[in-house]
């Protein structure tokens, strides 16, 4: 018990000594340190909206067909006795060249006969051309003896009532009158069947000269000949091969021209052409039609390295829109897809190459344009003049994937901010950076040059 009263005496001290240390910390301590809060700034892109030529433009692909096929087809029947040397696929023929020929012979002896039968008619024209005159001085002549027997029977009616003559002397001279009268009877008879025998005849000869032009043609296209410059796709016949009218015997693809579809939403389409004056599309030929419209076109080949550009034209526009996928197709031509050809840096526009294609619409001058990323739900984040964020509700006019055209909402000259902002504050502190390269991107994509694209 002695000894547990002793250990408590023990620990007052070590109390003490804590009290006395507690007391000086309290009195020698420091005021605590007041510290400011900074703002918190955040750097963004921004560019000044400026005001610039748009032309609506798109962009698609199609695959590349010639705009010319052609199916050499056997227009007559024959054997093949000749063939091309070059008439192979993938071979480049030239217009006019000669391809197949079929064996003639059969076509030779048509025109013979034709001709010899023709001969044959015309002698019979001729025959019935003399003979007709010959009846003529014919009937010239009966007409004249006609006259004298008229004149003899009427001097005979006299006497006959005077008793000079007897009444068969008078019988006979009626006799001889009547046959006189019916061989001048019969030769005007004869002389009214000569035309009809004419017209027969020219009707036959007619006809055979038509035969003669069937023979004359049918030996001319015993011979294929190559319409176009083209590239031969398939050759389907050989020498000493029969051949039957109708056959195809090789198909050629035209290399002249080169066309690509390529399929244009309507809303874009319609964007393109919005301004234009109206069109009576019932007079309206292949010819003109990328003019009347407005529309330039180029095609672009952008793959294993490659980058080459033809120019191009728009030919015609398909006949409906495709309710499935709500779009109108464009055909644009280029011009010798061939030409320039370089191995391995510029291939040839052949068939079947996937493509890029662009379309330029009529040109809109003085427009307020913006990146297309720097709207958020039909709002634009400025920067005022004290470096702080604003909210602004803007209408936009025109607009794709790359730029919008601004209706309202927004002047030249205002600074846009362009790179992603998050979290996005109104009245938030900002540090603007001038961002040249968006500014010369927009630019680009709201007035696309296609002027330098050459063959």
């Amino acid at each position: 018990m002695q000894a547990t009263k002793k250990r408590s005496w023990l620990i007052i001290p070590a109390i003490l000594v804590g009290v006395i240390l507690f007391g000086l910390l309290v009195k020698n301590k420091s005021a605590p340190e007041i510290v400011e809060l900074a703002e918190s700034t955040y750097a963004v892109r921004v560019i000044e909206v400026p005001r610039l030529t748009v032309t609506p433009s798109f962009q698609g692909h199609g695959t590349v067909s010639p705009s010319k096929v052609w199916n050499g087809v056997a227009q007559v029947s024959g054997k093949i006795i000749e063939k091309n040397a070059n008439l192979k696929n993938g071979a480049m023929i030239t217009a006019g060249t000669v391809l197949l020929k079929i064996d003639p012979r059969d076509y030779q002896l048509a025109i013979i006969q034709a001709k010899t039968s023709i001969q044959a008619t015309k002698a019979q024209l001729a025959d019935i051309s003399v003979r007709e005159k010959n009846s003529r001085s014919s009937l010239s002549i009966e007409e004249s003896a006609l006259k004298i027997s008229q004149a003899e029977i009427e001097r005979k009616r006299k006497l006959l009532s005077e008793g000079s003559v007897t009444a068969s002397d008078f019988e006979r001279e009626q006799r001889s009158l009547l046959a006189q009268q019916q061989s001048v009877q019969n030769l005007k008879n004869a002389l009214n069947l000569y035309p009809t025998d004419k017209q027969r005849l020219n009707a036959e000869l007619q006809r055979l000269e038509s035969q003669l032009e069937i023979a004359l043609l049918n030996l001319e296209r015993t011979s294929l000949i190559m319409p176009f410059n083209g590239r031969v796709v398939e050759s389907k016949t050989e020498i000493q091969q029969f051949a039957r009218q109708g056959d195809v015997l090789v198909t050629v693809d035209g290399i002249d021209k080169a066309e690509i579809e390529v399929q244009v939403p309507l809303g874009r389409m319609a964007a393109m052409l919005q301004g234009l004056p109206k069109i009576d599309f019932q007079q309206v030929s292949e010819e003109n039609i990328g003019k009347l419209l407005s529309l330039k076109a180029a095609v672009l080949l952008k793959r294993d390295g490659l980058d080459v550009r033809w120019p191009a034209e728009v030919a015609r526009v398909s006949e409906g829109m495709d309710p499935r996928t709500r779009t109108v197709g464009v055909i644009v031509e280029v011009p010798n897809p061939y030409l320039n050809t370089q191995p391995g840096i510029r291939p040839p526009l052949s068939k079947g190459l996937f493509v890029e294609v662009i379309l330029l619409g009529k040109s809109r001058p003085d427009k307020l344009v913006i990146p297309s990323n720097a709207i958020h739900e039909n709002k634009v984040y400025l920067i005022n003049e004290k470096n702080r964020l604003v909210f602004r509700e803007v209408k936009f006019g025109h607009t794709n994937s790359h730029y919008a055209v601004v209706d309202n909402g927004l002047t030249a000259g205002e600074k846009i901010i362009v790179s992603h902002l998050l979290p996005a504050i109104d009245g938030m502190a900002l540090i603007p950076e001038m961002d040249q390269r968006t500014l010369e991107a927009l630019k680009q994509a709201a007035n696309p040059d296609i002027s330098g694209i050459s063959l």
